[in-house]
């Protein structure tokens, strides 16, 4: 018996050295833990039997159980390389998808289907994350790291370039053709994309059409755009101001924003302008009525034949509620008709100036010698300017061809331009208390005062104290328009004067208005008057419309598109929207952009091949054109491809993080963890994975990090956690194991050849 009881122990010893050899040559596989031999004692007996004279009969290997200890952490260049600091093993699927594996080797690397997986093919499973991160952890699936992104791809829709343009870039007129350099003079190309990441050189060139002049003071540049070969159109565009308000243009060539309360945009079809043709600058013209040609009977040699008696007729000026019937009794010299001109201008002026009720002022006579006619002007323009004159008086129509005379109806243009503006002096500030009475005296009576070329020194009396401001602005008002010009008996009327409490100066205004309309009141310091300066009224300005044409046809605008239907154009509208060229830049004095002020919109390109259609805008609004050398200031399109797989970052949580050539960063997963309740119940299936039993229990899975589960570190993997010198002893321990029980048989063996020799 005892040949077999060491039998057991020689079994033992060997099972000892087979596991010690095996953790050995193991100590250089990532993530395997070292096994223990556990052996037990044989004893048997029968129930008659006397157990404590019972003796063993050997030894058996009981089991071969891991030990799962932290390993130590090694770095690596691979961002697949994983480890576990703590407990847990990662859960993984065999490749048909049936079985689940659990190990702590993380040596990954990933497959022909971006599937992350070990060595043999088995797949990291992960759980799917929300925006936040937050893990669905009922929702395990093999862990995948797309090469590139889906469905990401952006369509170009917007450009933006910012450029100088050289200023002293030559003009050039010959046809552009982009195959002839010298046809244009810059370029530039960025890649645009369609929606499905494809990409398209696009090209924008330069070509300088107009350096900035006295009569237009911008230079402008054409752009001509392709993607590929093919050349899209610019869109058109209406003009906007510097906070990107529509701009909108009335008969006078006043072009205003739609934020301005005095613009009513139009509707239905309506004409097309555009802001490059509003330079047909005119000057605003009092409303003309002129006389019949004088027969020879009444004039000849420059003199008017019958000069004498009495002139009557009745006139009207600006839509006047009454005539104003003229009499005027003929003098000697009138037979010159720019004398009888003269004087009649001087009566009219000053009957008309004077009316209790809607005064006139500035009327004018003419005599044009080689029309041989009278001409008379309201003195006011605008559309609301007016003269009308008619007479019965046998000699008025003789001699200065008056019959029933009106100014002819206003067109849908501006005829006569926009209201001028009478001439407006502005004192300084008075030096005296303007809170209580004001006082006249002899320092400051005195006021020499300049009206439309009528010139007087007029004094207030003195000493007289006035209660308020009002009444002495009201009383210097009236000695201003009581001023007659000595020469012709012209009088000065329609001058106001007022006064501003704040900055307490007073301010005179004339009656009449535009370039010949002057003022110059100077007086005492005490008003404000020691240092004033004559001033002069403004004959205003307005722009003639030119309805923009095409190849010789009239063009419109229809619900945004240029047509040359003029079907449903509007006829009540004031207000006209106002088009930029297509496709051109313009540049002030200075360098700075003048237009457009937004996006340049294209047309729709569709790409060759039947690949789609991609609708742009040209930002152009950064560019300039200084004196320096052309220069891309900026460059960029909102379109963008598929994005490549740059970098992947997985954290301590296990979230994975892919970062993509076209800037987005997806969040692929989160690698979770199992753990077990009894882990040395595992069954090992080697390459260090193990199977779960009904020793370890159903596996756990939560997020790396949380209780009861370790951490991930990327870029490492875990070394075995086997002991060489702890093994090294154990061999030892096995070798000496093994001689004793070889020793034993050696015994019993010499014992029984005893035995045997005893019965020879």
């Amino acid at each position: 018996m005892s040949f077999y009881t060491s039998l057991t122990g020689l079994n033992s010893a060997t099972a000892q050295l087979a596991v010690t050899s095996n953790n050995i040559a193991n100590v250089g596989t990532s993530g395997f833990k070292r096994s223990r031999a556990d052996f037990g004692d044989i004893f048997s007996t029968s129930p008659l039997q006397k157990s404590s004279s019972n003796i063993g009969q050997g030894v058996s290997l009981k089991q071969v159980s891991q030990e799962f200890s932290q390993g130590n952490i090694s770095t690596s260049g691979n961002s697949l390389d994983l480890a576990i600091t703590g407990d847990g093993f990662f859960p993984l699927k065999s490749p048909d998808g049936l079985q689940e594996v659990y190990t702590r080797n993380g040596s990954f690397t990933l497959n022909d289907q971006n599937n992350v997986v070990n060595s043999t093919g088995q797949r990291l499973m992960a759980a799917s994350v929300d925006s936040s991160g937050k893990a669905d952890l009922t929702n395990l699936s093999a862990l995948t790291i797309p090469p590139k992104t889906s469905g990401e791809a952006v369509e170009t829709t917007r450009i933006q370039l910012g450029l100088n343009l050289p200023a002293d870039s030559s003009v050039i007129t010959t046809d552009f053709d982009r195959t002839n350099a010298s046809t244009y003079n810059k370029s530039t190309a960025l890649t645009v994309y369609d929606s499905g990441g494809n990409g398209y050189l696009a090209t924008v060139y330069y070509v300088k059409t107009q350096n900035a002049s006295q009569d237009s003071p911008f230079s402008k540049w054409q752009t001509y755009f392709f993607v590929g070969d093919t050349q899209v159109k610019p869109a058109l565009q209406q003009a906007t101001d510097n906070l990107n308000s529509p701009q909108y243009v009335n008969k006078y060539g006043d072009v205003l924003p739609k934020s301005d309360p005095r613009v009513v945009p139009s509707s239905g079809t309506t004409e097309m302008y555009t802001l490059d043709q509003l330079t047909d600058i005119r000057s605003s013209a009092p409303a003309e009525v002129t006389g019949n040609t004088l027969l020879a009977a009444n004039y000849a040699n420059n003199q008017l034949i019958g000069a004498t008696g009495s002139l009557q007729f009745n006139l009207n000026v600006d839509g006047a509620a009454a005539d104003q019937v003229i009499n005027y009794t003929l003098q000697t010299g009138d037979s010159d008709p720019d004398v009888l001109a003269s004087r009649l201008e001087v009566l009219i002026n000053n009957q008309l100036g004077v009316l209790p009720t809607d005064p006139r002022y500035g009327i004018s006579v003419q005599f044009d010698p080689d029309t041989a006619s009278f001409a008379f002007a309201s003195g006011t323009t605008g559309d609301s300017s007016s003269i009308a004159i008619n007479s019965a008086n046998v000699k008025a129509q003789a001699l200065m061809g008056l019959a029933d005379l009106t100014t002819p109806a206003s067109a849908s243009e501006a005829l006569r331009g926009k209201q001028s503006l009478p001439a407006t002096m502005r004192g300084e500030g008075m030096t005296i208390n303007t809170t209580k009475s004001i006082l006249v005296t002899s320092a400051n009576k005195d006021f020499f005062v300049s009206v439309d070329g009528i010139a007087a020194k007029i004094e207030l009396p003195y000493p007289t104290t006035y209660s308020t401001i009002d009444t002495f602005k009201d009383a210097l008002a009236a000695k201003i328009n009581s001023m007659v010009d000595t020469e012709t008996g012209r009088k000065v009327a329609g001058v106001s004067v007022s006064f501003d409490q704040k900055t307490k100066q007073l301010s005179f205004s004339t009656g009449t208005a535009g370039d010949n309309s002057s003022i110059q009141v100077t007086g005492a310091a005490d008003w404000g008057l020691s240092n004033s300066e004559m001033k002069f009224g403004t004959t205003t300005d307005w722009k003639q419309l030119t309805h923009y044409t095409e190849n010789g046809a009239l063009q419109y605008v229809k619900n945004g598109s240029q047509t040359e239907d003029a079907t449903g154009i509007s006829t009540k509208t004031e207000w006209w929207p106002v088009y930029l060229d297509r496709g051109e830049l313009s540049f002030d004095l200075t360098g700075k952009p003048v237009s457009p002020l937004t996006g340049m919109p294209f047309e729709t390109a569709f790409l060759q091949g039947g690949k789609g259609a991609l609708t742009m805008s040209i930002d152009f609004t950064k560019s300039t054109q200084y004196s320096s050398a052309f220069a891309v200031l900026s460059q960029s399109q909102d379109g963008a491809p598929e994005g490549e797989l740059m970098g992947l970052n997985i954290g301590v949580d296990g979230l994975v993080n892919a970062t993509y050539s076209n800037g987005s960063q997806n969040s692929l997963g989160k690698i979770v963890l199992a753990n077990f309740s009894s882990p040395s119940g595992l069954r090992q299936v080697g390459d260090a994975s193990y199977l779960a039993s009904a020793t370890s229990g159903v596996a756990k899975i939560g997020e790396a990090g949380s209780a009861g589960f370790g951490s991930i570190r990327a870029g490492a993997t875990e070394r075995a956690n086997v002991d060489l010198t702890q093994e090294l002893v154990d061999l030892i321990t096995a070798q000496r194991n093994f001689q004793a029980n070889a020793k034993a048989i050696e015994t019993s063996s010499t014992m029984t050849s005893a035995i045997i020799n005893i019965r020879a």
